[in-house]
């Protein structure tokens, strides 16, 4: 990839290339956001009211998995991406349908809760950003594992009857 002619091509032109290395569930998140490249090569969001809001690297967006994405964007910590990459399988992305009044898995690109799937515990995103100090997020994966160890306990006390 030849940085210079990229940094000086057109807006379409090099948010087409660009995206060409990304795949389509990282230009999902990239839509979902409304984010666009700048001449530095970084991804960033044009509010018409406020200023530019530049979020990351296209050699970021290239390395991070979709997930890390979405975390970064909601400026969450390491400690957290580690935990939710390592622990996906537990885990479901969700949205909120305001006319249902239910959460409903989705895909990842457009998701803005977790759901953890075995004992339904549903974690906002804005509200995992907001935890600042390690051992605050300790405890709550810690929590979740209790609860999960306390299901699985109660439905094999229910499975013994």
């Amino acid at each position: 990839m030849n940085h210079q002619l990229l940094k000086s091509a057109t807006q379409e032109i090099r948010d087409g290339y660009l995206r060409q290395e990304l795949g389509i569930e990282k230009c999902e998140i990239l839509d979902k956001y409304q984010l666009r490249s700048n001449s530095d090569l970084y991804w960033e969001r044009h509010h018409e009211h406020h200023s530019v809001q530049e979020f990351f690297s296209q050699k970021f967006a290239r390395k991070a998995s979709p997930l890390g994405m979405i975390f970064y964007i909601y400026k969450l910590c390491y400690a957290k991406v580690k935990y939710f990459d390592q622990n996906w399988d537990d885990f479901a992305p969700c949205i909120y349908n305001w006319q249902k009044g239910l959460f409903e898995e989705t895909r990842t690109s457009d998701m803005e809760f977790i759901k953890h799937l075995s004992t339904g515990i549903i974690l906002d995103l804005r509200n995992l950003a907001k935890i600042n100090r390690y051992e605050d997020f300790l405890a709550l994966c810690n929590y979740i594992e209790e609860q999960k160890r306390n299901k699985h306990a109660l439905q094999r006390n229910l499975t013994a009857i």
